[in-house]
């Protein structure tokens, strides 16, 4: 199986888990951590929460000795590898500097499995973690310039070097520019080459 994240800025949580259980061979955890500063901000009439948002972040969020608001939930949780249509055959994910948010996170924690070969350059999200989670929308007042806020810090490893370093793969493999030229995807032979010398 080949999977190709090296386009995918991230997104929905509950998808990189779906597909992280169906691959994985042992239990995981999201985070280590996943905390918020502050439940509200000085800038609220800025930032644009939806009444759903707003009012979770009270239930959802617990204060902690560090001052940080913490989302137990996703700290305390360990996923299970799926039992129905989980993959155990040989996987191979490209990987690449857009390669942001879940997908790092689907990355990070796939990789090390011994039928999983990471393919390409290093993701653009952090391997020890990354803000993200509830990302409000903030307008400014005087321009009207609209950008998203992420609301949560996500420690995926406490343990991980702190470097800022994405998730690295297993086999780099970079575009050069005369594959650019003839329009060859050097990442997607070397996996084919891979398949072909398993067989």
């Amino acid at each position: 199986m080949v999977i190709d994240i090296r386009s995918n800025g991230g997104g929905n949580v509950a998808h990189s888990t779906f597909l992280t259980r169906k691959i994985v061979s042992e239990p995981f955890k999201i985070a280590d951590s996943l905390y918020a500063v502050t439940r509200k901000s000085s800038f609220k009439n800025m930032v644009r929460y939806n009444g759903l948002i707003g009012g979770l972040m009270h239930f959802i969020t617990r204060k902690k000795s560090d001052g940080h608001y913490h989302f137990g939930y996703f700290e305390r949780k360990t996923f299970k590898p799926s039992k129905r249509k989980h993959y155990n055959g040989n996987v191979y994910v490209l990987t690449g500097p857009n390669s942001f948010s879940a997908a790092a996170l689907f990355a990070a924690k796939v990789k090390g499995q011994k039928n999983v070969t990471l393919i390409g350059e290093e993701t653009g999200g952090a391997a020890y973690g990354n803000s993200a989670w509830l990302i409000p929308d903030v307008r400014l007042p005087e321009t009207g310039i609209r950008f998203r806020l992420p609301k949560f810090r996500l420690v995926i490893d406490s343990t991980a070097i702190k470097d800022g370093r994405g998730v690295l793969p297993d086999i780099e493999i970079k575009s050069t520019r005369q594959s650019l030229i003839e329009n060859r995807d050097l990442k997607v032979e070397a996996v084919r080459t891979l398949i072909t010398n398993s067989q």
